[in-house]
């Protein structure tokens, strides 16, 4: 009795907040606030990147090589990481136009983010017409990897423009502004290119059941229609100007690490499990709840065809080291599994269903994987505070 107190307390107090035409906004600042302090960002690595006269943190050293000459770049070593971002070219481009100011990169970044968040309560919003679902769902998707990302990555990985312009691809019904964010997405991070995959079956998934029609020819016709189309033009040209590319700059080019899953090795194995839960903490009770749905309901093609697309998600992630970084391009099953829910189940037990998501990616912690089984820790603002207090004193605790 206790706990249902409680829980019906929370959501009365929860709907008393979202009052006023801009709850939306309000909502967004105050996931992003909760966010950060939970999980403070590693300003510290930039600020010493910045001291350094930007050359501590590798990757943003090749992106401003890369952005003088595109298809010249300067160092180009055949190591990992020189290999695998010679496509990349949105943040060399961002360079390029911002005189490679690294801070306002980051500023953009973060923006992005935020912007990210309020799309997504937007379109929640829209799709269940109840500010306490928008609200217990954007509050927990803010303190999972793909919305903390993107003021946490201050390393020049980018990921967080990838997912911003998925994120619009996803929402957009206009063909062009489709094409142009999947493009850009795709040159952020190929990782991107295969999530354009994950947004055919967002797509698939919410036709299917806003015309209730769940059979094969029709989930067939929904891939290569419509919006999905743009998805396959996109991809045509990303791979025409990339082999282009290649072929005429850099004709010995190759990836090293293709054929290898360097997360079934010994030296990486110990973050695969902890990345799995981690990259969706909560958001796997709202996964799994969609799972339950697809079976009670038997649209066993569609639940075939997410469980394939959702394989293709965790094994192209076991093949790279940031294996958090690219399961976090799955966010489009999320928003799915929401949109399940959401059409075929009460307000109520949504609601319920949500607020344990919330609970959960709120209390974790946020912890991300980085390789060689190195599993690192965002600490919350007052730790961050008490480290850099013991840093002045010198007292060593955290040495």
């Amino acid at each position: 009795m206790l706990l249902e107190n409680f829980y019906g307390s929370s959501l009365l107090w929860i709907e008393a907040q979202l009052s006023g035409k801009n709850w939306l906004w309000k909502l967004t600042f105050f996931a992003v606030a909760l966010s950060l302090f939970l999980a403070f960002p590693p300003y510290s690595l930039l600020l010493d990147h910045l001291r350094s006269n930007g050359v501590s943190l590798d990757a943003w050293v090749f992106i401003h090589n890369q952005a003088q000459d595109i298809l010249h770049p300067k160092d180009m070593d055949y190591d990992v990481r020189r290999e695998n971002m010679i496509f990349r070219w949105t943040l060399p481009a961002l360079s390029f136009l911002t005189g490679h100011n690294v801070l306002l990169i980051l500023i953009i970044q973060a923006v992005l983010g935020v912007l990210f968040l309020y799309k997504t309560a937007g379109y929640i919003f829209s799709v269940s017409g109840d500010k306490v679902i928008t609200a217990l769902f954007v509050t927990a998707i803010a303190n999972i990897f793909v919305s903390v990302w993107a003021f946490a990555d201050v390393h020049g990985y980018g990921d967080e423009f990838a997912f911003f312009f998925l994120l619009l691809a996803l929402l957009s019904r206009n063909s062009l502004v489709i094409f142009l964010s999947l493009l850009i997405a795709f040159f952020t991070d190929e990782r991107a290119v295969v999530a354009g995959g994950y947004l055919l079956l967002w797509w698939m998934g919410t036709k299917a059941y806003r015309n209730n029609n769940f059979g094969v020819p029709g989930l067939i016709r929904s891939a290569f229609t419509g919006e999905s189309l743009v998805v396959w033009v996109a991809w045509a040209i990303y791979f025409t100007i990339r082999e282009y590319v290649q072929t005429t700059y850099f004709p010995h080019h190759s990836y090293s690490t293709i054929g290898t899953p360097v997360l079934l090795a010994n030296a990486h194995r110990n973050g695969l499990g902890s990345s799995i839960w981690g990259a969706f903490e909560g958001t796997w009770l709202i996964l799994i709840a969609a799972f339950a749905v697809l079976c009670l309901t038997r649209r066993y093609w569609l639940l075939l065809a997410l469980m394939a697309g959702f394989a293709v998600l965790v094994a192209t992630g076991i093949y790279v080291h940031d294996i958090d970084r690219a399961l976090s391009y799955g966010f489009p099953f999320i928003l799915l599994a929401v949109f399940i829910l959401i059409e075929t189940s009460s307000t109520s037990s949504v609601r319920l269903i949500l607020f344990f998501t919330m609970v959960v990616c709120v209390a974790h912690p946020q912890v991300f994987y980085m390789g060689y089984n190195k599993i690192l820790w965002l600490e919350p603002l007052p730790v961050k505070i008490f480290m850099l207090i013991d840093h002045r004193l010198q007292w060593g605790l955290f040495s």
